[in-house]
């Protein structure tokens, strides 16, 4: 089994191509925000550690961590995403340990793991992986998707794009790069293309 993974920015195309992808038999996709949810669930460690550091204004009327909220805060807080990254990628990265563990038992081909933050993030044991796919899309291609899918005003889009690193830093550190600047059917088939060499690889 190869584990792929799949980085890039906000509103760059990655669960467009990773929906895509999933259907390819043999492939199976996993979203590491779905798994860092699990790791701060109500009464975790992790949960206390963030309502501690972060105030009860990031929780939601049940009492669970709001992610809207919290992911207001980190993207305007730099410190705040420096603690909130810190306390929960290491336990992402040990939950996908397990996973890719029971996934190979599985017999699957490829594990495609989707993760923005997968080049950033010093918590990512870059040799888990066998390779890394970073998709990229043009500044304002990203904000434009924002505004139109997340309904962000323009200046919250634009500051959301801003607070990430440039695309032009993290791109040579990937195995493999792709531009979804193009039509979405452009976009879907360079990924067909891409991960279907990497199943043949797998074999």
């Amino acid at each position: 089994m190869l584990i792929v993974g799949l980085a890039g920015g906000i509103a760059t195309g990655k669960s467009l191509i990773a929906q895509e992808i999933a259907k390819l038999p043999g492939v199976v996709v996993v979203d590491a925000d779905k798994v860092a949810w699990e790791t701060y669930k109500k009464s975790t460690e992790i949960y206390k550690k963030l309502v501690a550091r972060l105030g009860q204004e990031i929780l939601s009327e049940d009492g669970e961590i709001d992610r809207k909220k919290l992911g207001a805060l980190v993207f305007s807080d730099p410190h705040a995403r420096e603690f909130v990254n810190a306390t929960v990628h290491p336990a992402v990265q040990e939950a996908l340990e397990k996973i890719a563990k029971a996934q190979r038992a599985q017999g699957t081909k490829l594990l495609v793991i989707e993760a923005a933050l997968l080049l950033e993030s010093p918590h990512v044991r870059r040799d888990f992986f066998d390779y890394i796919i970073f998709v990229s899309a043009p500044r304002d291609a990203q904000i434009h998707r924002l505004i139109t899918r997340s309904k962000l005003s323009p200046e919250e889009a634009r500051r959301r794009v801003e607070a990430q690193t440039p695309p032009e830093l993290l791109a040579p550190q990937a195995d493999f790069v792709l531009d979804t600047s193009g039509t979405i059917e452009e976009t879907l088939e360079r990924a067909r293309t891409l991960f279907q060499s990497l199943l043949a690889r797998a074999e």
